[in-house]
Formats: structure tokens, C-alpha cells, sequence
């Protein structure tokens, strides 16, 4: 549910200084020289698609009010950067960072990588790539440039910008298209591409990219104020300079202007899936999924056992001590992380003690026997065990939000679900692959898992 933001009211004002901002920023890089994978999820997704327009309602603040006093909520649009590459397996590996910052040394780690093979030089008044041809560096460019993916990989290798970096913009929508948010009480996340396999799973690339959206979308804003008042029509055009057709769909409908609501195909949006007016109290009531939450960073541990090879190969060549870089900044989040759920782990540990001293004072006022007070709770060992087949029982899978988005033989390599101060913790049949989810401590494998298994987060 939507809180009350104190610091600056959202009213039509707000929306038209924004727009204002959003085209003088825009009209600023472009004078600058322009802009610099597919999860799987549980998640309630709407894509877009190239020709066709999709019909949405837009939730939250806008991209960059907080540049105007807003405080910005995890509900609100977001921007990240992202990347789909190869690992040193040759498996696909989609990477999340944040947004480049104003001064290049506060960049994160593989962004700096990326800037330093990519230094170009003017050579007979053309821009040129240092390390592109260059003997001993030539390698370390392409692998950077094309992310690990070769010729042989086909259109994936053609389109792919490495470790560029696309930067996306993520929303939570209400989706006209059917009635999912409805029958949910939930917002959807608006994706740049969805597929749905045969089990009826989706396969999303989340958020669609800013170029061409923030600016049209922030256009809207400075005419007919908050999004939060009018569905928009979202379609892809497939061009590279006008990516995106973004218009005010209630509006349209409401001056009987549907034409320009065609397809590309010749086929026209279904009216009736356009809503004019305002958000109604039922939909202000809809829960809306916590963007923060979902589309942390991808943490230097995940990154140092993904593609370190590309590290070495990195220092190896162009001279540089990244590699060594990278473990320090493994172990600075591991002690964040140990700090972090330790507390954590405290504060659960006090407030069950303080429970069960309640619980004892309430029963010796009602005058009934009381036995010794309850034993803390400790974690149940299991050695680890060859058997491949799951054995825990049906209330201990109840416990496990991830459960079902777990493949067969990764359910195989559970041997207990436990409780440890009041948290859910998994037994695993070996610890020597484990990694730690950033939201709620719980240890799973690397390989094969797209969601913590416990509280059922996207990884």
C-alpha cells in the first residue's frame, strides 16, 4: 500500500518542473555525445511488444524526482544497469549494477573495467579504440565488449554490448490486459521482453530500457500531470533512435482519438481495456512489490565465483590488479553480511526471549502450573548424504516461499528445513557451494537457483 510522502507534494506543479528537468537533462547528453537476461520469477510480469501497444497504468513517482526534493519510496520506479554475459562456464550470467556515478573512480568495479578497454584515441580526426587491434589486449576487448558470447553464438553475439550495460527503468503497473492485478490485489512489473514456456512459467527481462522512455514518459507528466491519473499506451517501434511510442491512452479514448491507438499489424487496442479516471481505492489498496528488494546489485561474491577468469585474463593483459581488488571487496561484504544478519539474528533471539517471558508472567497470573520455561531453539545437524532424493516432510516444504521454483535435483540436495532464532534455515547435503541471499540469510547453491529458496526472492 502506497505511503503519505511528506517532504514534497506530488501535485500537477511538481510534474510540470519535472518534465522540464527530464527534457533540459536530456537535451544536455545528448550535446555530450548521447547515452553511453532473461530471470525467471514467481513475479506477476506484463511485457511489451515490438508493434503492438500495451496498456498500463504506471505506479509510484516518476525516474528522478528525487532530483526535485521527493523522497523516493521501494515502490517507486527505479533505474539500474544491467548486462546478460557468459561466465568462465560458458553459462549465460545476467549481472545488475548500479547506476554510473559523477565522478568515474566511485563507479562500480566492472564498469571501470569496461571504461579503461574501451579508451579510444583520434587517429586522422577519427575516434578510434585503443585496445581493439592492439597485440596482447585484443582478447581482453572483445571478451569485455561482447560480454564472452563468439561469432557462433549468432544474433546474441551481433547485439551484444557486454559490459556496457543497459540501463533500465523498472515500474510497478497495473496491467488492462487481463485481470491478474484484479484477482491479486497486486501490481505487475513492466518488462522490455516476457516469454512464457510450456508450464506456463514467465520468463522476463524486467524494466524497459530509459533511452526513449524517461523522456516521453516525463513529456506526459508535463502535460496532463501525475501517470497515476491516465492509462499509457506502450509500444516498441523496433527503431534505434525512437525506440518507444508512449501516449496517454485514457486520453485518446476519451476524445475518440483510437486510431492512434493502431497496431502495427492494422489491428486496434480493445477499448474497453482503457480506463479513464483516477486510481480507484481498491487499486490504491493493491500491494506493490518492493523494487529495492528485487533488483539489488549482484554481489561481489556471486561476480568472484562467476567470472573471475575474466579478471585474471583482465590483469594479465592490460596490467591492472583488479583481480585483487575484487577479494577485497568479497571480504568487506562478507563482514557487511555477517554483521548484518547477526544483528539480525540477536534482535529475533530478544524479541522470542521477551515472547516467552510474556507468555510465562500471563500463565502464572491465570494460576496455572508452569513447567520450565521453553529451550531456545537450536538448528538440527545432518551429515551429508549421498541419497538424491528429497525427504523432508510436507509441513517443512510449507516453510519454503521458493519451493516450487526449485528444479528436482536441487529439492534433492535438501536434507532438513529448520528453525534457528525464529529464521528458516535450509540443511544442505554440502556446504561448499552455498551462497548467502542478501535479504533474509538463508544459504542456497550457486548453480541452478534463480530464488532463494526460503523467503522466495528473485537472485
Amino acid at each position: 500500500m502506497s505511503e503519505i510522502n511528506e517532504s514534497v507534494e506530488l501535485d500537477d506543479a511538481f510534474f510540470d518542473a519535472y518534465s522540464k528537468k527530464v527534457k533540459a537533462d536530456s537535451e544536455k547528453k545528448a550535446s555530450e555525445g548521447g547515452y553511453p537476461a532473461a530471470e525467471y520469477d514467481e513475479i506477476g510480469y506484463t511485457g511489451c511488444e515490438k508493434g503492438n501497444f500495451r496498456i498500463v497504468r504506471l505506479i509510484g513517482a516518476p525516474i528522478g524526482a528525487e532530483s526535485q526534493g521527493y523522497k523516493r519510496k521501494p515502490y517507486d520506479p527505479k533505474e539500474i544497469l544491467t548486462c546478460e554475459v557468459k561466465d568462465d562456464e560458458g553459462k549465460r550470467f545476467t549481472i545488475k549494477l548500479p547506476l554510473r556515478q559523477p565522478i568515474a573512480a566511485d563507479n562500480h568495479i566492472l564498469i571501470r573495467m569496461y571504461d579503461k578497454v574501451c579508451e579510444k584515441t583520434k587517429i586522422n580526426g577519427e575516434w578510434v579504440f585503443v585496445n581493439k587491434n592492439k597485440p596482447g589486449k585484443s582478447e581482453i576487448f572483445e571478451a569485455m565488449t561482447k560480454g564472452g558470447f563468439k561469432p557462433e553464438d549468432g544474433k546474441t553475439y551481433q547485439y551484444s554490448s557486454g559490459y556496457k550495460c543497459d540501463k533500465v527503468s523498472i515500474y510497478n503497473v497495473i496491467d488492462r490486459d487481463d485481470n491478474w492485478c484484479k484477482e491479486n490485489k497486486h501490481t505487475k512489473i513492466l518488462c522490455r521482453d516476457l516469454n512464457i514456456d510450456e508450464q506456463g512459467r514467465a520468463w522476463a527481462k524486467p524494466g524497459i530500457k530509459s533511452f526513449g522512455s524517461v523522456q516521453k514518459i516525463a513529456t506526459l507528466l508535463g502535460k496532463y500531470g501525475s501517470f497515476e491519473k491516465y492509462d499509457i499506451g506502450l509500444k516498441k517501434t523496433g527503431l534505434k533512435e525512437n525506440p518507444w511510442e508512449i501516449v496517454n491512452a485514457s486520453r485518446l479514448k476519451e476524445k475518440e482519438m483510437l486510431e492512434d491507438l493502431g497496431n502495427d499489424d492494422g489491428s486496434s487496442v480493445d477499448e474497453s481495456k482503457i480506463v479513464i479516471g483516477p486510481l480507484t481505492d481498491e487499486e490504491r489498496s493493491y500491494e506493490r512489490y518492493d523494487l529495492d528488494k528485487l533488483y539489488q546489485p549482484t554481489t561481489y561474491q556471486k561476480i568472484q565465483k562467476r567470472i573471475s577468469g575474466l579478471f585474471k585474463l583482465y590483469d594479465a593483459q592490460m596490467g591492472t590488479h583488479f583481480t585483487e581488488e575484487l577479494a577485497g571487496l568479497v571480504e568487506k561484504e562478507k563482514a557487511y553480511f555477517a554483521e548484518k544478519y547477526a544483528k539480525t539474528e540477536n534482535e529475533e533471539t530478544v524479541k522470542q526471549e521477551e515472547a516467552e517471558k510474556v507468555a510465562i508472567q500471563e500463565s502464572l497470573t491465570e494460576e496455572t502450573p508452569v513447567s520450565e520455561a521453553p529451550a531456545p531453539r537450536s538448528r538440527r545437524s545432518a551429515a551429508p548424504t549421498e541419497e538424491t532424493t528429497a525427504t523432508i516432510s510436507a509441513d517443512k516444504i510449507a516453510l519454503l516461499k521458493g519451493w516450487q521454483y526449485l528444479p528436482a535435483e536441487i529439492k534433492a540436495r535438501i536434507v532438513d528445513v529448520v528453525e534457528e532464532n525464529g529464521k528458516t534455515q535450509i540443511v544442505w547435503d554440502r556446504k561448499d557451494d552455498l551462497l548467502v541471499c542478501d535479504d533474509c540469510g538463508a544459504f542456497s547453491p550457486e548453480e541452478g537457483v534463480t530464488h532463494c529458496p526460503v523467503c522466495g526472492t528473485s537472485f
